[in-house]
């Protein structure tokens, strides 16, 4: 079939319930609309990958061709993200969310939201001194070893986003979570990824690693490579 033809089977309007029945059969629901949109107000278990961004290269790397797969937009915008999955071959997708985010109105018990912190906020909590948001964060960093290089938020891990579901079990489950990335669109997919695996003290950090840099927070050197 043509990539025309594939475009308009993908296009299906599907409700709310649909969309939930699928969820439950193993359907991955891919949410494209802006990180800082989705990080306020989501589908539980949605993924987010922006497609203002490098779409096409994370939702590669992060979803299965296996799996059918539910678009989750603003109206409009859902032609554009199935079009560009079909591009790289994931033409798997069964449908859209009918109304996109509207369709959950009144469902409150379906929302999830992915609280989001400041680098300011994120050196008080490591240093203790935010007694009333319990331990201390794991700092997940989901960039490449090679921008890790330049420098890092001590005490954080290095787990690159494209590994990042393959490699969970490495990320204390008894702690909070905080994601960055250098400037915020990869540690959005990474917290929605995190959330999705059933992990919920997630936040993202508000402007990623550049942003606790232009704070004058401190950074050390990656060293963990040259120890072995």
């Amino acid at each position: 079939a043509s990539l025309d033809a594939t475009l308009a089977r993908n296009l299906a309007p599907l409700s709310l319930d649909e969309v939930l029945a699928m969820q439950a059969g193993g359907a991955q629901l891919l949410d494209v609309r802006d990180g800082i949109d989705f990080e306020g107000c989501h589908l539980r278990g949605a993924m987010n990958v922006a497609l203002a961004g490098k779409y096409a290269t994370w939702a590669g790397s992060m979803l299965s061709t296996a799996r059918p797969i539910v678009v989750i937009d603003d109206e409009g915008g859902e032609q554009e993200a199935v079009m560009r999955l079909g591009r790289i071959g994931l033409d798997n997708v069964a449908g859209f969310l009918a109304g996109g985010m509207a369709a959950l109105a009144g469902r409150d018990d379906l929302v999830e939201r992915t609280p989001r912190i400041t680098a300011a906020a994120l050196a008080e909590w490591l240093g203790g001194g935010r007694a009333d948001a319990g331990p201390a964060p794991t700092g997940v960093d989901v960039r490449a070893p090679a921008e890790r290089a330049a420098g890092c938020i001590a005490g954080s891990v290095n787990v690159p986003l494209g590994h990042l579901l393959a490699r969970l079990a490495e990320i204390p489950a008894a702690r909070p979570v905080v994601v960055h990335c250098e400037g915020g669109y990869r540690s959005a997919i990474a917290a929605s990824g995190l959330q999705a695996a059933g992990r919920r003290d997630v936040h993202d950090l508000v402007g990623g690693f550049r942003a606790w840099h232009a704070a004058k927070l401190p950074v050390d050197a990656d060293e963990r490579p040259a120890r072995g």
